[in-house]
């Protein structure tokens, strides 16, 4: 991105930060998830979860990589102008990861509502492939223009010393080859959701009851706005003031660690699995919703047991109401008669 900012030392120094606070926060949320997923085999058969994985690997990947090479930039090291490359070709490989699993998992959902019948032998069938293409398109753009850069400069001036930590992918090609692969997969994602969209409504999963749907749908699409949208204006290399750069690059952070919490901790199935793994972290929640249940159920079966008896025993408490009348009237002859021999 060209800075039109003063100051670029103090924008490296934020994204230093913001990227090593990222890094520690989705990987924490990375670490709880590959944990839990690895665990539970009905989890790992689950392709959304293996994709969830490989998301979270990529957002800690990228962000380790990011914090790495801005503080480079940060304190001017002396590193190979061939390592600032490879090290920028990495961030880009993961940054590409992250928008591919990102799409392909809006794409596994769209088939698992369109098409249940036929979406468990699809992916099985077809998992693999995918992968090997989906590794295969993030990693020849960067790799393609690496080559070509390190074959037209000489050999001395790759192996110098780049304080700057400048990237080989700044031609006119490759980013217009970035952009157009970023299109098709915003298309892939907007398509999906669309179907997902009609799907449910042909079926009336989004009636006016069923809010949870609406909002869900709501989430996933702020989310992914959130996190295409700053990509569009980083690699279109607009001019942006400082407040205007900082603000874009936060929104961008927010949404990459938003995204395991979206796509992860929100889910039901992981939610379940969580106290096995982690019972220390999970033993105040669960205690805490058990003593909630139990007094709920305690309430209910308070007023259901005492309705139960009232219903139950309706009979023996009239039996009851007469034999205590007869007593008070048996008590009331017997006075009576008492009275009549004196």
């Amino acid at each position: 991105m060209n800075s039109g900012s003063e100051n670029p030392l103090f924008m490296e120094v934020v994204k230093v930060c913001l990227h090593s606070v990222m890094f520690m926060a989705i990987g924490a949320f990375t670490y709880v998830i590959v944990v839990t997923v690895n665990g539970s085999p009905h989890l790992r058969r689950n392709v959304h979860y293996l994709l969830l994985l490989k998301h979270c690997v990529c957002l800690t990947s990228f962000n380790a990589a990011g914090s790495v090479l801005h503080c480079i930039r940060a304190l001017r090291l002396s590193v190979t102008r061939l390592a600032c490359w490879s090290l920028f070709d990495f961030q880009v490989v993961m940054g590409r990861g992250i928008v591919f699993t990102l799409t392909l998992m809006c794409m596994c959902t769209c088939l698992s509502v369109c098409s249940p019948l036929h979406y468990e032998g699809v992916v099985r069938a077809s998992y693999r492939w995918v992968m090997l293409v989906m590794w295969i398109l993030a990693l020849i753009n960067p790799l393609v223009f690496t080559v070509l850069a390190c074959m037209q400069k000489p050999w001395d001036y790759v192996i110098a010393p780049d304080p700057d930590c400048s990237t080989a992918l700044e031609g006119d090609a490759c980013i217009i080859s970035a952009f157009l692969l970023l299109i098709v997969m915003v298309l892939l994602i907007f398509i999906s959701y669309v179907l997902i969209c009609l799907e449910g409504h042909h079926a009336g999963h989004f009636s006016s009851s069923n809010s949870k749907g609406r909002c869900t749908i709501l989430i996933h699409a702020l989310q992914i706005s959130l996190h295409i949208v700053p990509i569009f204006i980083i690699l279109s290399r607009v001019r942006l003031e400082l407040a205007e750069e900082l603000i874009t690059f936060l929104i961008f952070s927010i949404s990459q660690v938003l995204s395991p919490i979206i796509y992860g901790m929100r889910c039901k199935e992981l939610n379940r699995e969580f106290p096995r793994f982690f019972p220390r972290f999970c033993k105040q929640r669960v205690s805490l919703e058990s003593s909630m249940s139990t007094e709920q159920r305690g309430s209910t079966g308070t007023v259901s047991s005492t309705m139960g008896t009232v219903n139950s025993s309706g009979t023996s408490n009239s039996i009851i109401t007469v034999h205590v009348s007869d007593s008070g009237t048996d008590d009331k002859n017997k006075h009576s008669g008492e009275d009549q021999q004196e």
